[in-house]
């Protein structure tokens, strides 16, 4: 099993509209995307130092790597990453796992 975990900030001037759009799209890419096994995600809960924290998570579980290079080159994706994420992403860091 994979485990891709996604954090991001938004680009500055994301307003509620923008992040909901964001939330959507990664829904849109489970549902879309036969590949991913499972999906959960979230907004950071503030503990009062926000200055280093990442404003979202989404963690998705694929079966095998095969999978996951499956997900990265799916044309739901490539269109949700061209149409909504750069637009509203500012920086994000990405890591793959086995579990």
């Amino acid at each position: 099993m994979i485990r891709r975990v996604v954090l991001v900030k938004f680009k500055e001037g994301a307003g509620p509209k923008e992040k909901k759009e964001y939330v959507e799209a990664v829904h849109g890419l489970a549902a879309g995307i036969p590949q991913i096994k499972s999906l959960s995600r979230g907004f950071h809960v503030s503990d009062g130092d926000d200055a280093l924290a990442y404003f979202h998570a989404s963690i998705f579980d694929f079966e095998t790597r095969d999978d996951l290079q499956a997900f990265l080159t799916h044309p739901v994706h490539l269109e949700t990453r061209d149409k909504v994420f750069q637009r509203i992403v500012g920086e994000r860091v990405i890591v793959n796992y086995e579990i």
